[in-house]
Formats: C-alpha cells, structure tokens, sequence
C-alpha cells in the first residue's frame, strides 16, 4: 500500500493561510451584500476567533506530534494521511461504478435534478398558490431544495452499505472501518457539487427575466457544503452501523427518508404551515434539513448570508449528527466482522 508523506506543519501553515485568504476575499467582495443581517456588527469578531481556533489548534497539534503525545485531532489527520491512496482508490471507483454502462455518464448529475425540478414545479404551481404564500421566484426555490435533499439522501443511501458491501476488504486486509463509510460520502459528495452547476445556470438564465442576480455571497457556499456533508456522515456512521446488525434498516430509511422529505420545505414555503399548522412550522426548527435548505436558499435567492443563528443551528446539527455516529459506530465496529 502507497503512503502519502505528511507534513502537519504544512498543513496547518496552509489551513491558517486559506482562511485569512478566505476572509479577506469575502469581507471585501460579500460585505455590502450582508451588511443587513445580524452577523455584520459581529462579523470581524468572529473573523479574528476562527483565525485564533484554527491557528491555536494547529500549534497545540504541532506540540503534541513532538512531544510524542495522542490526540483524536492528530490520530485523524495521520490516519487520513496515511491511508489516503486507498481512499482515493474507493472513490474513484464507486463513482465510475454509479455510471457505469451509462450513456449519459455524469451528465445525470446535471439532468435529474432539473428533470424533477420540472416536473415538481407544473404540478405544484397548478396545486398550490406559492407566490400567494410567500414563495418568491419558485423554480430556483425548488431547485435548492432538490439539489440539497438528493445529495442528501444519495449520500446516506450509499454509506448504509459501506461495510456490509465491503465485507470482502474488511475481513482480509486491516483498514480503520471508519474510512469505508467516509469514503462513500466522498465520492457521492461529489455529485452534489457538480448539481450545484445546473443550479447556478438555471439562476443565471432565469434571474434574466426575473431580476435574480448571482452575488458575492456565493463564497458561502462551501461552508454550506462542509456543514452538510459533516451532517451526511454522521448519519451515514449511524445508518451503516446498524445495517451490520439489522437488513431491515435498508427498507425503513426509504420509509423514513420519503417521510422526511415531505416533512421539509423542499416544494411548499414554510408559510403555508405557518397559516394552517402552526405547531407544524414550530416543530420545523427541530428539522436539520429545513436548516440547511434554508441556507443554501438565503445565499442563492436572496443574495445575503444566512442570519447568524442559522450558522449555529447548522454547526449544532452537523456536530451532534457526527458525535452520535461516532459513538454508535465506536461501540459496534467491533462485532462487525461477526455478522458481515
């Protein structure tokens, strides 16, 4: 097996230099787009702590490396680190597998979430009164929606059988478990971004008509993304765990997940329950999904960053969401080689 040489130094050095780039570049480009919402009287407080955290961090990494001590930060990267080229080599293949014998190939990515978009969109305008309730410029609205809770649920839907579809690998060669599910979230990741093109044109070409601009405030999109998948995968840590014990676990999450995405506010505005269920639209903040839809759709539609409560209930989700799938998994992982 290839092992990539890894230096924490570099890495870290790069990290706290990314971030002061990433900063700079959104202060300057994206500030007159949020300076509206709560988190620009804040914004450069925040800056300065997320720098602070990311460079203290790096540092506190740096002396345990040398000092010799253990740490679940330093034990993550130099295991990414060193089983990188097997990762590589898994995400390359389930994505060619995804399309293989496929005579579109990867355009699917592009065509079926404007394919659904299409046909949601001239059921549910003959259905619903939507500009009447609030829903302003629908088809991108829609869109969103779309584009999240399918990277969502082909996400999980693949990393539910990340071990038992690698019963093969995992009782012949010795691999940290933890990376078999990661990996499937990886290479399905990818198609979200690639759906996040069709997603940009359609907006480009629709806010033609429609008084719809593209702003600065896209350089929020890959926080969305970090915070989504980080969500994806502890779900996938929990869903693959118990498909080992339980087969039936492939059957209720298709239950579960068709539930789940009627009961978020993917093709009817939140003010439609707001004005007949009440109790409905309350219960809606206790829906991570609605979180992250809303999200992408305040960067997307209406060209702002999300309020500031929105970053701590998306950051909330996604770290609890991973924290129940590591222990889940930490505690299971063990009996996996018994029932695979």
């Amino acid at each position: 097996m290839k092992e990539n040489k890894f230096d924490l130094k570099k890495v870290c050095t790069y990290a706290v230099i990314g971030y002061i780039i990433a900063v700079a570049v959104f202060s300057f480009a994206a500030w007159n787009k949020i300076s509206a919402s709560r988190i620009a009287k804040i914004y450069p407080i925040l800056a300065l702590l997320g720098l602070a955290i990311v460079a203290g961090y790096g540092w506190w990494l740096q002396l345990c490396e040398k000092k010799g001590k253990s740490s679940i930060g330093l034990h993550f990267i130099n295991t990414i680190a060193k089983y990188w080229f097997l990762m590589e080599q898994l995400i390359q293949r389930d994505f060619k597998i995804k399309y293989k014998r496929s005579v579109l190939g990867v355009f699917w990515s592009f065509l079926n979430p404007l394919l659904m978009m299409l046909v949601q969109y001239v059921v549910f305008t003959n259905l619903f009164d939507l500009r009447g309730m609030g829903v302003v410029h629908y088809p991108i609205y829609l869109l969103a929606g779309i584009v999240t809770w399918n990277g969502f649920s082909d996400c999980t839907n693949q990393a539910m059988r990340a071990i038992t579809g690698n019963a093969s690998l995992i009782t012949k060669v010795y691999v940290p478990k933890y990376i078999y599910p990661v990996t499937k979230v990886l290479s399905a990741s990818i198609n979200i971004i690639l759906s996040m093109v069709p997603l940009l044109l359609v907006t480009i070409i629709y806010g033609l008509f429609n008084d719809l601009y593209l702003t600065p405030a896209l350089l929020l999109l890959p926080i969305f993304l970090i915070l989504l998948i980080v969500f994806i995968i502890g779900v996938s840590f929990l869903l693959s765990s118990l498909m080992v014990f339980f087969h039936d676990v492939e059957f209720l999450w298709g239950v579960i997940s068709t539930m789940w995405m009627y009961a978020t506010p993917i093709i009817y505005g939140i003010k439609i329950l707001e004005t007949k269920q009440m109790w409905l639209a309350k219960a809606m903040q206790f829906n991570p999904m609605y979180h992250y839809v809303e999200f992408i759709r305040s960067i997307i539609i209406y060209g702002t960053s999300p309020d500031l409560m929105e970053y701590v209930i998306c950051a909330a989700f996604s770290f609890g969401s991973l924290l129940i799938g590591i222990i889940v998994f930490k505690k299971t992982q063990d009996k996996f080689i018994l029932y695979i």
